[in-house]
């Protein structure tokens, strides 16, 4: 897992960008490329790819799922989280791959936070399917896998699905108070104090 920066946006590019215009529009500039189609999920592909956190979202439940030319994109699946600040953490790629183009074809239809899975289709021609996911920061050091329930009075924490002693991180019974006293909420951690979180009523 790595923290990969895209390519630093000049002033021009981000009023540009905000405006909702296309920098390739300014005179004088080549034409740009084709813009993404939104598409079914690809069979070859994101049928296959489910979503790497194991939560069992299937390919209909992407919040959007394209296809992206991306030339310069080795290997065959990409993996990668983009945190609300934007930047994007990959989970499974070959080599140092720059993911920039997948990312920023994907962000014309979903806003970060979400998680992205790709699959290479034909050539250059890439499926991906990205989901929106709330993200939260809790300050805990051990396991990759939180999980507490609460009834009424009683609560249990497990780490790495094991019960633990440790003291529940107080965002986690913040997160599962917005639902009432009986809750249950999951924290599978994206990097350092940052978890993507999931939180259901009991």
């Amino acid at each position: 897992m790595g923290l990969f920066r895209r390519k630093q946006e000049t002033l021009n590019e981000q009023l540009l960008r905000e405006a909702g215009l296309d920098p390739g529009q300014m005179l004088g500039a080549a034409s740009p490329p084709p813009a993404p189609q939104p598409a079914e999920p690809p069979r070859s592909g994101l049928v296959r790819a489910g979503v790497v956190d194991g939560s069992g979202v299937g390919p209909k439940e992407w919040d959007v799922a394209i296809t992206v030319t991306a030339p310069a994109l080795p290997g065959d699946r990409v993996a990668f989280t983009t945190i609300p600040n934007g930047d994007v953490i990959v989970d499974e790629e070959s080599g140092n791959a720059d993911i920039t183009a997948l990312a920023d074809a994907l962000e014309l239809h979903v806003s970060p936070p979400y998680r992205a899975v790709g699959h290479r289709q034909d050539g250059d021609l890439w499926g991906i399917g990205a989901k929106r996911i709330q993200v939260a920061q809790i300050p805990f050091p051990d396991g990759d896998r939180l999980e507490f329930s609460r009834h009424v009075d009683s609560g249990e924490l497990r780490v790495d699905r094991e019960p633990s002693d440790s003291l529940v991180p107080a965002e986690l019974e913040r997160l599962g108070e917005t639902l009432g006293d009986r809750f249950y909420v999951e924290a599978e951690r994206i990097d350092g104090d940052l978890w993507e979180v999931r939180v259901a009523a009991l």
